[in-house]
Formats: structure tokens, C-alpha cells, sequence
């Protein structure tokens, strides 16, 4: 995404362009994981106001600009919700982190539906796989 488009999605959403902002976008495009707010802040140029940030992080995520992920490491991470929808795997060893575009969700999602005796509908759903990558594993053959 280059600038323009910052520009396009904040005004779409209400939002003027200001360096904070533009500032936190340029950082998701160039990061293509996930980020903690921990991670933004040490990535953005000097001069943004941390409170401004975690402000600007929490109004994104409220006008769907970023989606929250949860990767079980006892804080948020967040990406840019316009990247082609996905799911992830995450190495429970290293944390390595794979996006995983093959996944039939909304068969899933019709399945749980169908079977459920107390919900017309799902707004939104967050699936998330764990296990142990190929170098993980052969590291851990290798010591066994």
C-alpha cells in the first residue's frame, strides 16, 4: 500500500491523515505478522506519543482497519484486517508464525450453526492453530 491508500482507508473511516496515523499504518504494511502494541511502538519513527498510539491502535481495531489476533502470548497482536482473509500456525516452541489461507471456515461456521440450539448467527469468528515447526522438530530429534 503506499500512502494514498492510508489516506483512502483513515477518510473511509472518519479519520483525519495525521502522522500518528499514517505513521502506525506504514508500520503494519511493512510488517507483514502480527504485531504486539509493544512491537509498533519500537518500530515507529521518534516523536509519536505512546498514548497516541495505543489510542490509535484501539480506534483501528473498533473501525475494523486492523483485526486483533490472539497468539497466546498474554498481550494482543494485530495485523491489517484488508490482507486476504486467514488464520494462522504458531510454533508452541519458537513462535514461529505461518498464515494459513486453506481453511473451509464457513462450513465450519454452518456446521456450528446448524448444531447450535442457542445462536441465529455468528458476527465473527478467530481460529488460531498450535503445534511444533519442522526445525523445532528436528532439533528435537536430534537432542533426544
Amino acid at each position: 500500500m503506499v500512502r494514498e491508500a492510508f489516506i483512502s482507508i483513515l477518510r473511509k473511516s472518519g479519520y483525519k491523515a495525521t502522522r500518528s496515523r499514517l505513521a502506525v499504518l506504514a508500520v503494519f504494511e511493512r510488517n507483514k505478522s502480527p504485531l504486539s502494541t509493544q512491537a509498533i511502538l519500537e518500530k515507529l519513527p521518534r516523536g509519536i506519543d505512546q498514548a497516541t498510539v495505543y489510542r490509535t491502535i484501539k480506534s483501528f481495531k473498533e473501525k475494523g482497519i486492523i483485526a486483533q489476533i490472539d497468539l497466546r502470548h498474554n498481550h494482543a497482536h494485530y495485523e491489517l484486517a484488508s490482507l486476504k482473509k486467514h488464520h494462522h500456525v504458531v510454533c508452541l516452541r519458537c513462535g514461529r508464525l505461518e498464515d494459513v489461507y486453506r481453511c473451509d471456515a464457513e462450513a465450519i461456521q454452518s456446521a456450528v450453526l446448524k448444531s447450535s440450539r442457542h445462536f441465529a448467527e455468528i458476527k465473527e469468528h478467530a481460529l488460531e492453530f498450535y503445534g511444533v515447526c519442522k526445525s523445532c522438530a528436528a532439533a528435537a530429534a536430534r537432542h533426544a
